[in-house]
């Protein structure tokens, strides 16, 4: 019945966590530096000058010159946000200052093709198999703690290099609001504890789209979640 086919894929879904060599399921290597940064994009044709342009309005946050490089319907949530106009009033009204930080992020952590598209940032064009991609984290640094207890203060039992991690629960511990911590298992290993919260970084978290129209690319999307 329904009931026990939800118990039956939230049985498979722990044991995936637990332990992501089983048969039957495809996962990341996620060796060591395995989802570090890089760009896929560079010899794509006039790719560079569109990135060049892009940086550049992100650097001096020229929301005009960034809104100019959007596609008219430029799609900005889910729920049928969308086009130039209310792209502009995003970078230039209270959200802006955090908008244009996660635009810097994006674009920092590199270029993925995916179907003829740039895709900022690299990670969310890579095949994480059957990982949950709403729990899946990637560690931001090539030496990020990982600690047995929640506890910022102890020694680290690992240091994770740009791997992905599946969530496992909140923030906790003694100092929780100074160094705030999530607790994780890590994919394709024994590997389990809890890292700072601020190393970590959503596969599905805020990310640019930037298609072809003819000669020109255009950015077709500026988007979180799923």
């Amino acid at each position: 019945n329904m009931d026990r086919r939800a118990a039956m894929g939230a049985m498979a879904a722990a044991a995936l966590v637990a332990s992501p060599a089983l048969a039957g399921f495809t996962v990341p290597p996620n060796r060591p530096g395995a989802y570090a940064p890089r760009d896929a994009c560079v010899k794509t044709p006039r790719a560079r000058a569109f990135m060049a342009a892009l940086r550049g309005a992100i650097a001096r946050r020229d929301a005009r010159a960034l809104v100019g490089l959007a596609a008219p319907d430029v799609r900005l949530d889910f729920g049928g946000g969308s086009g130039k106009p209310l792209l502009l009033s995003q970078l230039t009204g209270a959200e802006g200052l955090g908008l244009w930080r996660e635009l810097d992020e994006a674009v920092r952590l590199g270029c993925a093709m995916d179907a003829g598209d740039l895709v900022f940032p690299w990670i969310f064009g890579q095949n994480l198999g059957d990982v949950d991609t709403y729990a899946a984290m990637v560690a931001t640094g090539p030496a990020v703690p990982l600690y047995r207890r929640a506890n910022a203060r102890a020694a680290p039992i690992a240091r994770l290099n740009w791997q992905i991690v599946v969530v496992q629960g909140d923030n906790n511990g003694p100092d929780e609001m100074r160094n705030p911590l999530t607790r994780v298992s890590v994919i394709n290993s024994p590997l389990e504890g809890y890292v700072p919260s601020e190393k970590l970084r959503s596969v599905i978290g805020r990310r640019l789209i930037v298609s072809r129209h003819g000669s020109q690319w255009e950015i077709t999307a500026f988007v979180a979640g799923d």
